[in-house]
């Protein structure tokens, strides 16, 4: 065992921790469905959940929709639900496109 001196100055870590539930393999849309639950004190953001999961999976974070991160209130779990493209196509034919702002010009026209 390692002696650590104690001291009154301590630093906390977050530790993220997800579990993938469920993976559901959706070859004609060219996604897998995943399905996982976060046990964190605080709901984490999607962003982060968008890295964590590329981790785990080992999949180009690019490629990864998140659609839904859910707690409820009193429990220190979250749901997560996931789209984990095959391929950059696959995402720009099934993923909605972002709205994008009118320009002046087009407002007048």
């Amino acid at each position: 065992m390692h002696n650590v001196a104690k001291s009154n100055y301590t630093k906390t870590y977050r530790q993220k921790m997800i579990t993938i539930e469920k993976k559901e393999n959706k070859p004609l849309l060219g996604r897998e469905e995943i399905y996982a639950i976060s046990q964190d004190k605080v709901t984490p953001s999607m962003a982060s959940v968008k890295e964590e999961l590329a981790g785990l999976l080992k999949k180009d974070k690019e490629l990864i929709i998140v659609k839904k991160v859910e707690s409820k209130f009193g429990v220190q779990e979250a749901e997560i639900k996931a789209y984990v493209y095959d391929s950059q196509e696959a995402l720009k034919n099934f993923e909605p496109k972002k709205k994008e702002k009118k320009t002046a010009a087009e407002k007048k026209e």
